[in-house]
């Protein structure tokens, strides 16, 4: 009998046109022992919830569904035992409810087991009424869960497979794979998508078909040997699409070898970084290269600039660096804006260029200024000539759109034959050279000399010096007279600064450079306000009602913001001073026109009250237009004009000149410098309003004003001046 029912079954499964054994075996094992149900299940990884993989019952395969082990007998076969209830299965059972909806009577069951001891699915059989054959169904049921153990196996064999065929065609990465002959075999879609070939393109070729060849034979033996050797290669190169496009790739080989170690197989796999190379090369470039003009930038100089100290310690051959700064390029971008200014750099670099062969150097390396690097150079002449040639050429005007603009070039020079400076070092040396140029006039070049390093030196430690003075306040107000030619008495005192550097004295025509070069005019002129406004009202507790200061500004402490045109006025009153007490002195740049906010300022400081005065008169922009705009008190002569007055007939009709003009404009002058009795004479013919020098005084401490002031007799000075 039961080899009947094991013929019926064999019998379904050679017979059977479905592919799935497990719901034929499912059906077959119904009907050879009368099961109303039967399934495999499979089960989770906790044993908590069953999965049916085929249900059927006598007649048909139906739907799957899941259901949870606890308090069941499949919980008990989960576990690894047979279990078998010919009836009574429900009374058994009481909490399947699975048992009560379906009906069942009877039941067996019995577990598939792995390898190991773990039963990884169930076979079960569900009877609505009671049965009497369980020994032979349990035979059954051992005798082809061997069957379906094997299938469920192959099934997920299968599923594997299929998956892992479907990660490598669905894959951006191209793979490509070749028997050990290297010859192609398979490829997935993104292989035929990067390359533009179809697998019948390419089965049975040396994957040389994409080769571009753009590496050297040494790079694809070296490739080969650690593909032998080690089992895998990866790296980049260039291939060639079907196209005849190239493109760059990251590749990476694995060989597959069986079980005595042979190779079987090489996997490649391999993706376009045509996109990531662009964009390295764009990071590089903006890295590297000025993006304005188009030519290497500071950084990527400077690392030139090494590679060619480091190349001197194997090499002996002079390098020359050259560092050069546009003269006056400021002026352009506040007369023609911005835009012409990028153009006009634009054009500097492109006449630079001509001049660079390939073993030289070219680039930009601040706002207006560009640095070059000559190598192999055998003689100090063959400098001097390409610097020669370089001023020559910038002689020549720039046609910027449609400006005509002429813009000259100051050099710096520094020469090197050994690796014994750093690249820093050598362009401050190139640099200071270059500002020494500026200095003695521009549109020039200077060498470095040491004399140069020793004045940087001297100036970065006078800097120190001045910063330490001021924060200690160890900085000096003294105060020269300024004598009305009309009252003939003193009615005005100009603060002048004075510093004594540790047992020295220095000349402001020394540090007010220094402090307006690095940036300390603005403290050093607060400090002078704040001094003199402290001093003025002293002066005035002492009585002395009628006395006005005057305070020299530079024009680098005048705000750029107009927001801050009130602090000047705010330093008077927070001494308790009228801003009718101060005259501020002013030079002549400072009414440049391209200074928008001077204008502003002047007019809120004559409007609270404060007198301006023009400074240095004759020395600066001289314009006449400037000063019937700005709002001025008084015109004060240059000293220069003065003392010359008794041997230069020129500078006589000049300074009468001044004054007239200065009387039709409403003007007050000063005359500066006066140093004997036949200047004040003569400057009181001309009716000069003030006279300041040393023929009345010297500058004084404050302490000595009130005597000063006490004693003070314009008539007596001028008589005793008179020889009898």
């Amino acid at each position: 009998m039961v080899e009947e029912k094991i013929k019926s079954i064999i019998d379904n499964l050679s017979t059977s046109a479905s592919t799935n054994y497990i719901d034929v075996i499912c059906v077959s094992l119904a009907k050879a022992i009368n099961a109303d149900y039967v399934f495999v299940a499979q089960l989770n990884t906790d044993n908590t919830t069953a999965t049916t993989l085929s249900l059927a019952t006598q007649h048909e395969v139906i739907e799957n569904f899941s259901y949870q082990l606890k308090s069941t007998p499949c919980e008990i076969v989960g576990k690894g035992d047979v279990c078998a209830f010919p009836s009574g299965i429900q009374a058994a059972y009481p909490n399947d409810q699975l048992l009560e909806d379906m009906s069942i009577e009877g039941y067996v069951g019995i577990p598939l087991i792995d390898d190991g001891t773990k039963a990884h699915s169930i076979l079960v059989a569900l009877f609505c009424d009671e049965f009497n054959n369980q020994n032979e169904i349990s035979s059954l049921f051992l005798l082809f869960s061997g069957l379906i153990n094997k299938e469920l196996e192959k099934q997920k064999v299968i599923t594997e497979l299929r998956t892992r065929n479907e990660i490598i065609e669905e894959s951006k990465e191209a793979i490509m794979i070749c028997n050990k002959n290297n010859q192609i075999i398979s490829v997935n879609k993104a292989f035929t998508r990067m390359t533009g070939y179809s697998f019948r393109e390419v089965v049975g070729k040396d994957p040389k078909i994409l080769s571009a060849y753009r590496q050297p034979d040494s790079f694809y033996q070296k490739m080969w040997a650690d593909i032998q050797t080690k089992g895998s290669w990866s790296g980049e190169l260039n291939n060639r699409k079907k196209s005849g496009e190239e493109f760059p790739e990251w590749l990476s080989i694995n060989t597959i070898r069986n079980e005595y170690n042979e190779i079987e197989n090489y996997v490649a796999f391999f993706f376009d970084i045509s996109e990531r190379k662009a964009a390295e090369d764009k990071i590089y470039q903006q890295a590297n290269y000025d993006l304005l003009t188009g030519i290497a930038n500071r950084y990527k100089f400077l690392e030139q600039l090494t590679k060619v100290i480091d190349a001197k310690a194997i090499a002996s051959f002079e390098s020359a660096l050259l560092v050069m700064d546009l003269d006056l390029f400021q002026e352009v971008n506040d007369v023609y804006g911005h835009d012409c200014g990028d153009a006009l750099l634009v054009k500097v670099a492109e006449r630079l260029t001509r001049f660079i062969k390939p073993e030289n150097s070219l680039a930009r390396i601040t706002g207006d200024g560009f640095a070059i690097l000559l190598n192999n150079v055998n003689e100090r002449s063959e400098i001097d000539d390409f610097v020669a040639r370089i001023l020559i050429e910038f002689s020549k005007p720039f046609y910027v759109d449609e400006h005509v603009i002429n813009c000259t070039l100051s050099l710096g020079i520094i020469t090197f034959l050994d690796n014994t400076l750093q690249a820093s070092s050598l362009m401050k040396k190139a640099e200071r050279a270059m500002s020494h140029a500026k200095e003695n006039g521009r549109n020039s070049s200077s060498y470095f000399t040491q004399e140069m390093e020793n004045t940087a030196r001297y100036q970065i430690q006078m800097k120190a010096d001045l910063e330490k003075a001021l924060k200690e306040r160890k900085l000096t107000l003294v105060f020269q007279p300024i004598v009305s030619t009309q009252l003939k008495q003193v009615t005005k005192f100009e603060a002048l600064l004075r510093w004594n550097n540790n047992g020295r004295w220095v000349s402001p025509v020394e540090f007010i450079p220094l402090a307006e070069k690095n940036n300390l005019i603005k403290p050093l002129g607060e400090f002078v306000l704040s001094e003199a406004c402290l001093q003025l009202k002293k002066l005035k507790g002492l009585g002395y009602q009628d006395i006005v200061f005057n305070v020299n500004r530079s024009v680098y402490e005048i705000p750029l913001n107009q927001n801050e045109n009130a602090y000047w006025l705010m330093m008077i009153n927070m001494y308790g001073l009228q801003p009718s007490d101060i005259c501020f002195e002013l030079t002549e740049s400072a009414l440049a026109p391209e200074k928008r906010n001077n204008e502003m300022l002047f007019n809120q400081l004559r409007e609270a009250g404060c007198q301006i005065a023009l400074d240095d008169f004759g020395t600066g922009y001289s314009s006449l237009n400037y000063i019937r705009r700005i709002p001025l008190d008084f015109i004060k002569i240059d000293k220069s004009f003065i003392s010359d007055m008794s041997e230069n007939p020129d500078d006589k009709i000049l300074v009468s000149t001044i004054i007239a003009m200065s009387k039709a404009l409403g003007k007050q002058v000063v005359a500066e410098g006066v140093e004997n009795i036949a200047q004040v004479r003569w400057l009181e013919e001309l009716g000069c309003d003030y006279i300041q020098g040393f023929y009345f005084s010297k500058p004084l401490p404050f302490e000595q004003l009130p005597a000063f002031l006490d004693n003070f007799n314009y008539q007596k000075a001028v008589k005793a001046a008179i020889p009898n």
